[in-house]
C-alpha cells in the first residue's frame, strides 16, 4: 500500500511540474521533496552543505573544502523526465552573496555523460537578484570539464534533471537563496 501511495504521490509531482512553467519554493506544499542536496562528499571530498526551505526560498549553504578532490555542492532534482523544448531559458531570483553558482541540465542519469550549464553571478550582498539565462548559451561539460560545445537544443525534450551548484571552486563559506525558477518563452 506504501508503495502505490509513494507511486500516486510521484507521479501527481513529476505531472504538475511538466504542466507549470514556475518553480516557486517559497510556495510549495512540503517544500519540494523532488530536490535533493549532492555534494561532493560523493566522491569523498569534505564539503559540508545544507539545504534549508524557508517560507520564501530554497536556501544552500555550507563550506566548501578542496581536500580529497572536493569543491562542490548542489541541489538537484531527482531524475525524472521533463520536456523544456517550449521554452528558450529560465528566469531565477536569488540572493548570493558576491558569488558564483551554475544552473545545470541534465538529459542523461549517468555521471560520465554530457551535462549542460550556465552561470548566474551576483555582485551584490544580501539583494535579491533575478537573472535571465538562455538555452542557447548553456555549455556542454563531461566530468566536470568544458568540450567547446553547447547544448544541442534538441536534448530539451529528454531533460532528466535539473540543478544548482557552486561553481568556483575556491575553498570557504558559500551561500545561495532561491525564491524561484521560471521558465521562459
Amino acid at each position: 500500500m506504501k508503495k502505490i501511495i509513494f507511486f500516486l504521490l510521484a507521479f501527481s509531482a513529476i505531472k504538475s511540474f511538466a504542466q507549470t512553467s514556475m518553480i516557486d519554493f517559497g510556495n510549495m506544499n512540503e517544500k519540494n521533496q523532488d530536490w535533493v542536496l549532492l555534494s561532493d562528499n560523493v566522491m569523498g571530498g569534505i564539503t559540508t552543505s545544507d539545504v534549508e526551505y524557508t517560507k520564501d526560498a530554497v536556501v544552500l549553504t555550507g563550506n566548501i573544502s578542496l581536500a580529497n578532490y572536493g569543491g562542490f555542492s548542489s541541489i538537484k532534482t531527482k531524475f525524472k523526465s521533463v520536456d523544456l523544448s517550449n521554452f528558450n531559458g529560465i528566469k531565477i531570483r536569488y540572493k548570493a552573496a558576491n558569488q558564483t553558482f551554475v544552473f545545470t541540465l541534465e538529459d542523461s542519469k549517468y555521471w560520465t555523460e554530457p551535462y549542460y550549464k550556465n552561470a548566474i553571478s551576483s555582485n551584490k550582498n544580501d539583494t535579491w537578484e533575478e537573472a535571465i539565462i538562455y538555452f542557447k548559451d548553456f555549455k556542454e561539460m563531461i566530468i566536470g570539464q568544458p568540450t567547446g560545445n553547447k547544448m544541442p537544443l534538441e536534448s530539451l525534450n529528454k531533460i532528466v534533471r535539473l540543478g544548482i551548484m557552486t561553481a568556483e571552486k575556491k575553498e570557504g563559506p558559500f551561500s545561495l537563496e532561491v525564491d524561484y525558477i521560471e521558465f521562459v518563452k
